[in-house]
Parts: structure tokens; sequence; C-alpha cells
């Protein structure tokens, strides 16, 4: 059952029937302003995710029957909601399990991968200082490593959730750097962009998504990407021996990325320096302002 062009969730624009399949990523029970159940389901094609509900008596029956993981036929209507917001979700009346489909279907993939990568190995090309410059070449001109980097996910749900997220996000991090290092000029910005690429390396080792599914592996789950990303980097840095103060910087930029301790989102530390101030509002805006646009 192949897909219409106008079936793919990136051309879903306008109220109307559809029959097509997707990818349940997701599915959970909820309740509706007056108690009654719902179903809910987290829907995935190639072009991005939608939320899709049912609402009838069968949602209980249907949430014991999907299976997270598979593809199914979903019959039902695209929906503006709230109305006038520009943001779709599908009504489903039916949902079948699908035998045939195309499983790349259902892959999401990053558009213009080679421009992405281009713009990284460029910011690279123009940190001036020389250690730094010497900590990213080391990492970046490793195949393996530079492999994983550009087709691991950022997250599994929370932004850039597919393969090759992780370099979109980090590039967003980065552009965004560089306009706060020519707005404060006392800004570190060599640091400061060092910081925004290796902030989020860790999630090479963090994620299982061989398959269109991304999972959080043990390792993710058990140590955490900010551990792993800063064990990475401490390592190379101390195999290159970089001059402590700036290790210690570093460091720092990333321990302290998701800002305040108290907020509970995962840092070690609170971000005392002005390069860390920056990274963390870098890396919260391009998670938010994402996230924002694909649903």
């Amino acid at each position: 059952m192949p897909k219409k062009e106008a079936d793919y969730i990136k051309k879903f624009n306008e109220s109307r029937k559809i029959i097509s399949q997707f990818l349940i990523i997701e599915k959970s029970i909820k309740k509706s302003k007056n108690n009654k159940p719902f179903l809910e389901l987290l829907l995935q094609d190639k072009t991005g995710q939608i939320v899709g509900r049912m609402f009838n008596k069968k949602a209980y029956n249907e949430f014991e029957k999907i299976e997270e993981g598979k593809i199914y036929n979903i019959v039902g209507k695209i929906q503006e909601f709230p109305h006038g917001s520009n943001k779709f979700n599908i009504l489903i009346e039916r949902i079948i399990l699908a035998n045939n489909f195309n499983e790349e279907e259902f892959i999401i993939q990053i558009e213009n991968q080679d421009s992405h990568i281009e713009y990284l190995i460029n910011t690279i090309h123009e940190i001036e200082d020389k250690e730094l410059k010497l900590l990213l070449a080391s990492l970046f001109e490793d195949e393996e490593f530079f492999e994983k980097f550009i087709t691991a996910p950022a997250a599994k749900k929370h932004h850039h959730n597919y393969k090759g997220g992780l370099l979109v996000h980090t590039n967003e991090v980065v552009e965004i750097c560089k306009t706060i290092s020519t707005i404060y000029e006392d800004i570190d910005r060599d640091l400061l962009i060092t910081g925004a690429i290796l902030h989020d390396i860790g999630k090479i080792e963090t994620y299982d998504y061989k398959t269109e599914r991304i999972e959080m592996n043990k390792k993710g789950i058990l140590v955490d990407h900010i551990f792993i990303s800063a064990s990475i980097v401490k390592e190379k840095m101390d195999s290159l021996k970089i001059s402590e103060n700036k290790k210690i910087n570093l460091i720092h930029l990333i321990l302290s990325h998701h800002g305040d301790v108290e907020l509970g989102w995962g840092s070690s530390v609170n971000p005392r320096i002005p390069e860390a101030v920056a990274l963390h509002h870098a890396d919260d805006m391009s998670a938010k302002i994402s996230k924002s646009i694909e649903f």
C-alpha cells in the first residue's frame, strides 16, 4: 500500500479524510474533559510525526491489540486542532495491522545532510584556539565516531527524535551560540562554540536506532548522555594534554548545559560562567522551538 504524496505527514495542511499507513511510536489511554477514555497514538512516517486519537467505546480494546513499533493502516480524518493553530492531528475511525509496506517509508531522514555536515566541518575550521581545534579534529577525523555522530538521534521523544537529529540539533545550537558571541564580545567564542559542538556527543552511545524505532539503551538509562559526553571529552583532552583551565571550563559547559541543578533536567552543576549560561539557553531554544515547529 504505497503512500500518495499528499498522505505524508509533512503535507498535512487541511482537514480531510485519509486512508494511509503509519508506524506506531507510542500508545496511551487518556481521559477527555468529561472523563471518558480515548486512545492516543504517536504516529510516524519518513516526513515526521503526528498525534492520532480514537474516541469510541473500543478505545481500551484497541489499546490492548495495538503494538508499538509496528505499521498500521489508518482510516480517519485529518483535523486542525486547536482551530486556527495550523497544527493537525488525526481523528481515527479504524486501525488495521498492515501486512504490505516499505519500511523505508517510516524512517525519518534529515534533509540536506551534506549541507549540515559541511556546516559542522566549516565551523571546526573556524576555531582559532589551537588546543580546542586539535580536540575537535581528533574526535571528528575518527571515521567511526563521525559516522555515529551524523546518524544518531538527539532524543527518543522530546526533540530532533530521528536519525541524524543529533547533527541538526548540534548545528542549531552552534548557530545560536555564534550569534550570542557577536552580541557579547567578552564571551570566549571558541570555548562556547566547542562546547556547542560537543555538549551532546554522548548521545552516540545512548540510543538504539538500527530500525525505524528509537529506544534508549541500558547505558543511556543508567549513565545518561551528559556524563557520557563529559567522559568522552575528558578522556580525549587528557590524551592530548589540553591545558587544565581549558579542560575544566569545557567540562563545566557540558555538565551544566541543562541549566540549574534544581530544574531537574540532568545538569550536575549550575552554569557558573557566561559561556555555560549561553550554551544552556541555546540548547534549550533549539529543543523547544524545533519541537513546536514539528508539531
